[in-house]
């Protein structure tokens, strides 16, 4: 940009030889800065000058250091000048002064001499230099001829002005005899009048005495008491300059600044010509439009623009387009600014000027001028649009993001775009049909053969919450008949068109009598509305009437109304209709109005008429048709576009928007408007950003630009920008026309992606755009304003227009540069962030410029200090959006304030400001503290949503807690990063329409719950006394009556003088008890000791340092690498002294986030109480188990205490409970704020409870052991579970036959029941893999027996039918109660057990009596435990902990299978262990025929009844910790009960696992009830004794994904429940779920009715078979799963948010989840439904059954989901390997019927689920399937799968023999956008589907799905595969 200078103008003439005082002021250089060369003064005096110029001789006056010219008679040296001479600087303190004694002006004479002087102008020829390249130009103006002198030329004051009233005076004036005559019809006498109606607005009109004149028709917003005297006006007017001539000079009172000075010369007033010069007082100009500029602040360099409403986009520099807006402000100095606007509808042009100043000219009408200073450019433009209106409220689903097309060949290429842009998760809010809808391009009608569902379509989407808008035109076409065009009739009737003056049609005007004919669209001749008429409006507004009778529209868009006309005063339309050959156009006659004396640029830079394009000026309008279209015509769409709102508004009963393309200024009061039709250039892209930021100059803020460009191809990158800019438009509209290609954002991967970041932001920023809007439509602030808006005193930012801010908040610096991936973006002086870390920007105290990263996915944006910003949750249009909850970010300035408006009403409604049907609040931040202040409440009831969601910046901080009105918060959740300073809160759900202070505390002021013992406690609802809590030495609290631990101050462990120690891998310190303990049994010293043993796994340790204290015996695999770069920082008392209070937290080294804290508290280390409290990182927890947990997210609202102790206990869910079931697993997975995640296990095999509270934090409580944690921290969900089960030992590789459906029923009451439920799940054809012998099987319920009545025949069974002729596999059941009172004839086990010493026993101290009492009489029991589960007699329990009993498990297994069944695997349940009637008169099963009441009755003891009795004992009968289970004070090997009683079916697992292969030689499989961490290794796990109900079956979810976190990922529950009798609609969805439960299992008990599938065969048994034959499909991908499982420790069943951990949503879902990554199903949980939701987080999802994309990813989709179908969906991006089976019906026969038949078949597919990136991988695991460690030994084979963009290839990672038999016969490719010009497998082209061909490909359009068929090929896997897909694309792009 040049820089402008001011030439100074010298007071003394120089003579001779001397200085030629060549000099320049106000910045040098450029072209201001060269205008003075010499210092000259031309004087010219009187008549003799004007005779001179007249016969052309020149009196030449040498200049000092010049020669003159030859030739007497010729044009002396003077004329030859190269430049004029300067006005005086604007600086020159005695400018009032100074005498104009020559004009700079141009002279409109041409470009010859004597045309010049001809008309007495001034001639002085000049060199004339090209523009700097690349510069925007308009026309270069300036000329060789010039006004005179304005002593010569213009007009003389009669008299001073006189008063007409209070702020009105006139004065008249005379023109000059001297004046030149450039145009005919100077008007000899005008009346001047001031209007002064404010201290900073005031008019100046010039008009003709006694001539009634044209004037503009535009209503303005004059003041209401005006004109009248102001009181202290800030400017000062005269109308005379020192030499007595006329002149407009106006100054501000304060400053002594001129702004507006027409002593520069040139000011003329004729018939057609009016001009005025003015001075500028600085050459910051803006403004003047429409025009297509390269720079937001004018080129002074003689350049004119011409405003003249015109059919012309923004192309070429210089032209008109498409509006006219005759203002412009400029900027003074000291950031002063001022606005003035000449209220003219006539052609006109503006001419810079070096000076700096500016002409402006018209061709009709008056001169009226309006000013309105301002203390800023902000109030100058908020007086302006005061008076011109101020602009509409758009509705707030305009702000969403808009797609259109002119070129949509039909409906169906409309739908999709819009399927596009949905499927690619872009928000989409409004869909638009150009004329390309219409019935050969007519207004008000369909096309009825391309667009015949239209109507149906727009109700659609409206319904799904998409508007709709369509374009109208005005031209109407005037030659069909009546009938086929009643629109047309109904116009004629009205009188509703533009004529031709009285007289002056043509002669043959096609019946049209005098309409003004022309063409546009339609294929006809057009007539054209004259809108300044009320008939039509009336016309107009029944025409949209009855158009919305058939379309639903919610907006009109209104183009072509300029008005344009195609081919005027040519030989015809470019357009016209090839088989007419009457070639015919609208031809202008030559007349004064169609051919002015002066006709502007707009006439001469097109280099035509006047006419050319639109109408004959000479056309009549109005209600009398007294206006010509030579006045009115830039009036034409200002007219068109009020009638047109007020027409919807009227249709639709609601706000709705219309978008104009011709404006006027007070358009913006009714319309938006669209930049018009640009290119897809990158010159237009940034030239966008001008057209905008002139707009909202203009009052027209609703303003955006065709994205990616109308004109042209664009290309992927110039459209990536485009829309990251275009998210950032006020009006966002993606459109482009029919010769170019199709841009919509979804067709390349990178465009889409870029423009749904980009608006996603948009769209979270609504609720503060449309506060922006509000405040533009009642105070009139720009909604974008450029840089100078915010910072007027800095004069840097009146440059720069390739930024721009939202509001005085928000600055957008966008790419607009191929190829760049930096740029340069100025930082104003203020307190800067970056929008999306929150980071400050540094460095930039007092402004400047930085470069900044802007990669190709990125969109600078920074917010500005002091300001918040209203947001809302991103949906997917803004109908979604709106019932999300609210959200601020807050931008502290330097001083830590900010502040913020929230402007809220319904959307649509109709003047809701004017009604008062709306909400506002105000924002304030101060520090910590945020309030919110209801302004104004909605008074007709209407919802604002809640606040929840807050991001504030600058937080020096960390806080510890949120606190609401000063009461500490326990709702919400927050996460604080250390490296950017960011506070955000989340979830607050926050009353909006309530006044509150929000803030937060930094320190630690919790109280902690009083751990009170369950011995005296039943649930969490007794009442605590004082007594109770003071005997626990806990603080009551009166007030509230509560209960808690003494404050971390008084209470916890304290330092010794023992100093610490910090090691190399880790740190120790000596603690002691500090206060009195909450139990008895205080351990002196306590050690705690932390071990580094990797970057992202730490261990901390609280143990007694003189004692050795219990361990869990389980071996953990720890790493041996040590620390390098940790993730984790352990963080203790800086140097603490003896005594001084311990704790410690651990916290994440990148963000600072605290992961574990005991700062709050309670810590104790006891005998036999221990208990640690730590803060949690989020409210996000999951894991800890096992219970049956209603939500898998743990519910932190209530303070709930849940027991973990292995118990014989069923999953209750929903009841109310808080009870522990049968495992023991103290781990949980916390997900951060952030999106990272970490795990922690406390390895302690005590009794433990857990409470959580909503600080948020969490409390273990554990009676024995030590406190021993890991933390491992991912830092991703998955890699955390990874890093947990290679702690606690990857989980096992089950055999590839237990990954198929199993029956199971306890109640067979012999082997006939058993065959009947296997035989009608055949004969249904439903696969079957597993059958289950439960203990129905024994003989009296005895392990390791056979019932020889009722399953004499089993062995048999199992091995010749199940196992050889079905293919099907035996699992065995074994309790580990071993009857005790059999002799050794009758049950050897016993025996055999006793003599090996493998039971379990009464520890030695045992009173006698106690023992005795419990062997009631049993022989030789020896000191052993006895107990009752399942025999009819007593029995004792083995210890698994114990080499004996271990060993004798094994032998007893490998006896029972060599001599009565050859199971496949073993079930073993019971283990917790179970007892039944412990402590009770007797079990609730004890033999009837028995009248011996007895039970286990445990001796009071300290283990069975220690200090502290944990939850478990709640729910027990005698609420004892030893109820339902063993007394745990029994000795179980080596070991007390009391410590290992949660490892009993651990220990139990690993035994029976290894004897299991080693009798089948084959992995086996052994599923256990009772588990703890590790027992994955060898094991998989059911989820226990469930109930036949809803709740249940939505449980069996949680429990699912709970046991993936504990790395026991082969799990499921009892399909159809266990306990109670199911239903057939139940049993069917669970049938379904059940299917895609990695461990699938119909199972119940005896009591219960028989529920195996086959029972309903026309029901459940035809569901069950459809699911269960999806689920044999997938098991390749499924046996994957666990490969990766087994090797790398991912979970196979997981939680959405495992895969998107950012999607907040995802974080509490727990009724859908994952197989792997790409796999999602969805069951349907509660009864009677056909349909649900299901949430698709953000990719490319497909239909499993069709195949067909899901079209609004990241939104809550209604999925069809009859009783028949569960609901399934493949994730793009993934590759399912799969079997093939022959196609087949629901009534037809089993396709499959095991896995055995699909392994031996070997034939293969693949499901390529396209994702977003146009890529997919995926893997295939594949062994025999059974053998032992064959991942070990290496013996298998591992195929990797890649999609890109349209090349599959296939890449064998690891070759095995098995792979050769697996042939690859099917590929189907989902989400394929075309049919493929080509398909190439490994180099053979393949045909398109035949009946001929078994190797062929078909492409179902509908469902996007390419089906590829190999059969032919027989394609091993063991051979590479490539396989080409040609053309699928539209666009393809540049992928590695």
């Amino acid at each position: 940009m040049p820089i402008r200078g001011l030439s100074v103008i010298p007071t003394t003439l120089e003579n001779g030889d001397g200085d030629d005082g060549n000099r320049s002021c106000g910045g040098g250089g450029g072209v201001g800065g060269m205008l003075m060369s010499r210092k000259v003064v031309y004087g010219v005096v009187g008549l003799a000058m004007v005779v001179a110029v007249i016969v052309g001789i020149v009196v030449g006056i040498r200049n000092s250091g010049g020669s003159s010219s030859s030739g007497g008679g010729e044009v002396k040296e003077f004329l030859e000048s190269s430049e004029p001479p300067p006005p005086p600087s604007t600086t020159d303190s005695n400018q009032d002064d100074v005498v104009f004694e020559s004009s700079q002006i141009n002279c409109p004479a041409g470009a010859q001499a004597e045309a010049c002087l001809s008309l007495g102008c001034v001639w002085s020829p000049k060199h004339h230099h090209p523009p700097p390249s690349g510069d925007d130009g308009g026309r270069l103006s300036s000329s060789s001829c010039y006004y005179p002198a304005p002593s010569l030329h213009g007009y003389t004051p009669d008299g001073p002005p006189s008063s007409v009233s209070p702020g009105h005076s006139s004065l008249t004036l005379t023109l000059k005899s001297t004046s030149a005559r450039v145009v005919p019809n100077l008007k000899e006498t005008l009346k001047v009048e001031l209007f002064e109606y404010t201290e900073d607005f005031f008019r100046i009109k010039v008009s003709v005495e006694g001539e009634s004149r044209y004037e503009v028709p535009v209503p303005l917003n004059l003041p209401q008491q005006s004109p009248s005297t102001p009181v202290s006006p800030s400017y000062s007017v005269s109308f005379t300059d020192n030499g007595g001539n006329f002149a407009i000079v106006v100054q501000r009172v304060h400053t002594g600044q001129v702004i507006f000075d027409t002593r520069v010369g040139g000011f003329t007033y004729a018939d057609q010509y009016l001009q005025v010069s003015t001075r500028l007082p600085g050459p910051h100009l803006y403004g003047l439009g429409e025009g297509h500029h390269f720079s937001l602040v004018h080129d002074l360099n003689h350049i004119t623009w011409p405003m003249f409403a015109r059919d012309q986009g923004p192309a070429q520099p210089g032209r008109n387009l498409y509006g006219s807006h005759p203002m412009y402000q400029v900027m003074e100095g000291g950031g002063l600014s001022h606005v003035v606007l000449w209220l003219n509808s006539n052609a006109m042009e503006a001419e810079t000027l070096p000076l700096p100043g500016l002409t402006l000219r018209a061709i009709g009408g008056i001169m009226d001028l309006y000013f309105f200073l301002g203390s800023s450019p902000m109030k100058a433009l908020q007086g302006y649009l005061g008076v011109v209106g101020f602009p509409a409220l758009p509705p707030y689903w305009s702000l969403g993001f808009q797609l259109c097309r002119y070129g949509y060949k039909s409906l169906n290429h409309l739908k999709e775009a819009v399927s596009r842009t949905r499927r690619n998760g872009i928000p989409q809010d409004v869909q638009y049909a150009d004329i390309d809808h219409m019935d050969r391009r007519m207004d008000f009608t369909v096309d009825p053969e391309n667009w015949s569902g239209l109507s149906a379509y727009i109700r659609e989407v409206k319904s799904e919450g998409l508007r709709f808008i369509i374009i109208l035109d005005p031209a109407i076409n005037v030659e069909m008949p009546d009938e086929d065009y009643p629109s047309h009739t109904r116009a004629l009737a009205k009188d509703v068109y533009i004529k031709w003056p009285k007289g002056m049609a043509p002669q043959h005007n096609y019946g049209a009598g005098d309409i003004m004919l022309g063409y546009v669209w339609p294929d006809n001749r057009t007539a054209f509305p004259d809108f300044l008429r009320s008939s039509t409006h009336e016309w107009w507004q029944d025409e949209i009437i009855s158009l919305y009778q058939h379309l639903q529209f919610d907006g009109l868009w209104i183009d072509m109304n300029e008005p344009a006309n195609f081919g005027t005063n040519e030989i015809k339309p470019w357009n016209w209709p090839e088989d007419q050959p009457d070639n015919w156009s609208l031809h202008c006659p030559t007349s004064t109005w169609d051919d002015p004396p002066y006709p502007t640029a707009a006439a001469t830079v097109w280099g035509k008429r006047l006419s050319d394009k639109t109408l004959c000026m000479v056309a009549r309008q109005g209600e009398d048709r007294q206006y010509r279209h030579y006045d009115v015509h830039n009036l034409y769409g200002w007219s068109q576009t009020q009638p047109t709102l007020q027409a919807l508004q009227y249709v639709t009963g609601q706000r709705g928007l219309v978008v104009t393309r011709s404006t006027f200024p007070s358009s913006g009061r009714w319309a938006g408007h669209w930049l018009g039709d640009n290119t897809a250039l990158w010159s237009h892209l940034r030239n966008s950003i001008i057209g905008m930021l002139e707009f909202n100059l203009f009052g027209i803020p609703y303003v955006g630009a065709d994205i990616c460009g109308f004109f042209g191809d664009t290309t992927e990158e110039l459209c990536l920008r485009w829309m990251q800019l275009g998210a950032f438009y006020p009006y966002s509209r993606n459109h482009n026309q029919k010769d170019a290609i199709d841009h919509d954002p979804g067709l390349w991967p990178s465009v889409a992606e870029a423009g749904r970041v980009a608006l996603t932001e948009r769209y979270r920023l609504l609720p503060y755009l449309y506060t922006l809007h509000y405040l533009a439509h009642t105070k009139g602030l720009p909604v974008l304003r450029p840089l100078f808006f915010e910072f007027p005193e800095h004069n840097t930012t009146w440059d720069i227009d390739d930024q721009f801010l939202w509001g005085p908040w928000l600055m957008v610096a966008p790419v607009i540069e191929q190829g760049m991936v930096t740029r340069h973006v100025y930082f104003p002086n203020a307190k800067w962030y970056d929008y999306y870390t929150g980071q400050s920007v540094e460095g930039l105290r007092w402004g400047g410029v930085q470069e900044v990263w802007a990669p190709l996915f990125h969109l600078p944006l920074y917010v500005r200090g002091g300001g918040v910003l209203p947001t809302q949750r991103p949906r997917s249009n803004t109908k979604l959006s709106r019932s999300e909850p609210l959200g601020l970010v807050i931008a502290p300035d330097w001083e830590g304030r900010a502040t913020g408006l929230l402007y809220w009403d319904d959307g649509e409604s109709i003047d809701p400001i004017e009604s008062g049907n709306f909400f506002m609040a105000e924002i304030t931040y101060d520090n910590t503290d945020v309030t919110w202040r209801v302004q104004k409440a909605w008074w007709r009831g209407g919802e604002v949503p809640v606040l929840s969601d807050l991001r504030i910046f600058n937080v020096t901080t960390r806080p510890s807690h949120l606190t609401l009105n000063l009461l500490r918060l326990a709702k919400g959740d927050w996460h604080y990063d250390d490296a950017t300073q960011v506070l955000e809160i989340y979830d607050l759900e926050l009353d909006a329409t309530v006044n509150f202070t929000l803030s937060w505390e930094h320190h630690l002021d919790y109280t902690l719950p009083c751990p009170l013992s369950y011995a005296d406690l039943v649930g969490d609802s007794q009442v605590v006394t004082r007594d109770m809590c003071e005997t626990r030495n806990c603080r009551w609290e009166a007030t509230s009556q509560s209960c808690w631990i003494p404050p971390a101050a008084d209470y916890g462990l304290e330092f010794t003088s023992i100093k610490p120690t910090k090691l190399t891998s880790g740190y120790q310190a000596v603690l002691r008890p500090r206060g009195i303990p909450l139990y008895p049994g205080a351990i002196p010293t306590v050690g705690f000791q932390v071990f580094y043993y990797s970057d992202y796994l730490l261990r901390f340790k609280f143990y007694d340092t003189d004692a050795l204290r219990y361990e869990v015996p389980n071996n953990l695999n720890l790493p041996v690498e040590g620390s390098i770069n940790p993730l984790y920082r352990l963080v203790t008392p800086h140097h603490p002294q003896d005594g001084d209070l311990f704790y410690f937290y651990v916290e994440r080294v990148d963000s600072g986030t605290i992961l574990f804290d005991t700062r709050l508290g309670g810590l104790t280390v006891t005998d036999q109480f221990l208990s640690v409290t730590t803060r949690l990182a989020s409210r996000n927890v999951y894991g800890l188990g096992e219970n049956a947990h209603t939500t898998f997210r743990h519910n932190l609202t209530d303070p709930l205490v849940w027991p973990i102790f292995s118990r014989d206990q069923g999953p209750a869910p929903g009841d109310g409970q808080q009870m522990n079931l049968y495992g023991a697993h103290p781990y949980y997975q916390v997900m951060e704020n952030d999106g990272r995640s970490h795990g922690v296990l406390l390895l302690n095999s005590n009794a433990m409870d857990y409470q959580l509270l909503d600080f948020p934090a969490l409390t273990f409580r554990t009676i024995g052991g030590v406190l021993d944690f890991y933390l491992v921290l991912g830092p991703e969900p998955e890699t955390v579970v990874s890093q947990y089960t290679s702690l606690i030992g990857r989980p096992v590789m089950p055999p590839y036959w237990s990954l198929g459906f199993q029956l199971c029923r306890y109640g067979h009451p012999n082997l006939t029941s058993v065959q009947e439920a296997v035989n009608r799940t055949l004969e249904a054809g439903i696969p079957l893999d597993v059958v289950y012998g439960d203990i129905d099987y024994m003989d009296r319920r005895l392990d390791f027996t056979v019932d020889p009545d009722n399953y004499a025949d089993l062995a048999q069974y199992v091995t010749e039918t199940l196992q050889k002729e079905h293919g099907t596999r035996f699992i065995a059941i074994l309790d580990p109660a071993i009857n005790a009172e059999l002799g050794e004839d009758e049950y050897p086990p016993h025996q055999r057990a006793m003599s090996q010493g493998a039971y379990i026993t009464w520890p030695p101290d045992t009173n006698t009596t106690v023992i005795e009492e419990n062997h009631a009489g049993t022989q030789h029991a020896s000191d052993i435990m006895l107990g009752y589960v399942w025999p009819d007699n007593r029995t004792a329990f083995p210890s698994f902990l114990s080499v004996a009993g271990q060993e004798w498990w094994k032998e007893e297994i490998r006896i029972f299978y060599r001599e009565h069944i050859k199971f496949d695997g073993l079930w073993i349940d019971m283990n917790e262990p179970a007892n039944f009637g412990t402590n009770e008169a007797k079990p609730w099963n004890w033999p009837e025929d028995r009248h011996d009441n007895w039970s286990l009755n445990c001796p009071t003891t300290t283990w069975d009844d220690p200090p502290y009795v944990t939850k478990a004992s709640a729910a027990g009968p005698t609420h004892r910790m030893s109820d339902k289970t063993l007394c745990l004070a029994a000795q179980d090997g080596s070991y007390t009960h009391y410590n290992v009683h949660n490892i009993y079916g651990w220990a139990q697992t690993q035994p029976t696992y290894s004897v299991v292969q080693e009798l089948t030689r084959q992995r086996g499989l052994v599923v256990t009830r009772s588990t703890f961490p590790g027992s994955g290794q060898w094991s998989g796990h059911w989820l226990g004794d469930n109930r036949s109900r809803w709740t249940d079956m939505a449980h069996s979810i949680i429990g699912m994904l709970e046991f993936n976190l504990f790395g026991i990922p082969y799990v499921g529950a009892d399909i159809c429940g266990f306990f109670e009798d199911t239903t057939e609609e139940l049993c069917q969805r669970w049938m379904q779920l059940g299917a895609f439960y990695p461990y699938s299992r119909n199972h119940n008990q005896k009591d219960a009715i028989e529920q195996d599938p086959g029972l309903w065969p026309e029901t459940v048994a035809l569901s069950a078979k459809k699911a269960l034959e999806i689920r044999y499909r997938l098991l390749p991908y499924l046996y994957t799963l666990f490969y990766l499982a087994h090797t790398r420790g991912s979970t196979v069943v997981r939680p959405l948010h495992h895969e998107f951990p950012k999607d907040r949503t995802t974080l509490g879902l727990d009724d859908q989840f994952l197989w792997g990554s790409g796999f999602m199903v969805s069951p349907v949980l509660q009864k009677g439904r056909i349909q649900r939701d299901v949430y698709f987080p953000q990719d490319n999802w497909f239909d499993y059954y069709t195949g067909t994309p899901i079209t609004s990813p990241g939104e809550w989709t209604s999925i069809p989901a009859p009783l028949d179908t569960i609901p399934l969906h493949i994730r793009g991006g993934t590759i399912i390997p799969t079997h093939q089976f022959p196609t087949t019906t629901t009534t037809s026969p089993g396709i499959i019927k095991n896995t055995r038949q699909a392994q031996q078949e070997g034939r293969m597919g693949l499901l390529v689920g396209v994702g977003q990136d146009r890529r997919a991988s995926g893997t295939l695991f594949w062994d025999d399937g059974e053998g032992v460690d064959t991942i070990e030994r290496g013996d298998y084979g591992l195929v990797k799968y890649e999609f890109i963009q349209n090349i599959l290839v296939s890449t064998t990672e690891k070759q095995h023999y098995l792979l050769e038999n697996l042939t690859l016969t099917e590929i189907v490719v989902l989400g394929v956008e075309r049919s493929p010009k080509q398909v190439i497998y490994n180099g053979v082209t393949l045909e398109p589907s035949s009946s001929s061909s078994s190797s062929s490909y078909v492409y179902e359009p509908g469902y996007m799905r390419l089906t590829i068929t190999l059969i032919s090929h027989q394609h091993s896997l063991a051979v590479p595969l490539r396989l080409q897909l040609q053309g699928i694309w539209q666009y393809e792009v540049e992928m590695s």
